[in-house]
């Protein structure tokens, strides 16, 4: 009795073993389709929803994040036809967007970036509520532009402040220092 029950036993193990196949698939096949960096007619311009792999990855550098991204060469060649002299390719989030603007040559002429909610750094936080008393934090706002670069030129958050029925609009300059870190200054 033992030595059918442990044969049995050794059946359905061999079984199990040899039920775990390598089951291969076809290849993926993925097509570049330029349909999809075609031009909108009616206002000139692109929009193009970002898919981050984390939160916040793509407000940490929007510029970088676009450039590493975005194949503006691929843009052009897909509206080839089209007699443009300019492009406006727009990059939107759930926080806010990035709109960038390219010449004929794909060299950038300008860009701004609007965000919305997003979360200040502690020191600028300290800073704003001990200059201001008794109010509190109700929205921000990031802010930058920059002309003819991949780095803004201009940068800045507008923190919405409130005490009781009194509100407060103060607005923090952002400069980076040589490693590219910001330091917000309260204007």
């Amino acid at each position: 009795m033992k030595k059918l029950i442990l044969s049995l036993l050794c059946f359905a193990v061999a079984g199990m073993v040899y039920a775990q196949g390598v089951i291969k698939l076809d290849e993926l096949k993925m097509e570049f389709n330029p349909t999809s960096l075609e031009i909108d007619e009616s206002s000139n311009s692109l929009t193009f929803k970002v898919s981050e792999d984390y939160i916040g990855q793509f407000h940490a550098n929007p510029l970088k994040y676009a450039k590493q991204n975005f194949s503006i060469a691929d843009f052009i060649e897909a509206n080839q036809g089209k007699d443009f002299n300019k492009y406006t390719v727009t990059f939107v989030t759930s926080k806010g967007t990035l709109r960038v603007h390219y010449n004929e040559d794909g060299e950038i002429t300008s860009s701004s970036q609007r965000f919305i909610d997003v979360n200040l750094p502690y020191k600028s936080i300290v800073e704003i509520l001990k200059a201001n008393e008794g109010y509190k934090i109700i929205s921000t706002n990031h802010l930058a532009y920059s002309k003819s670069s991949w780095t803004p030129d201009k940068e800045f958050y507008k923190v919405k402040l409130e005490n009781g029925k009194n509100r407060k609009n103060v607005k923090m300059n952002i400069s980076r220092n040589a490693s590219g870190v910001a330091v917000a200054t309260l204007e």
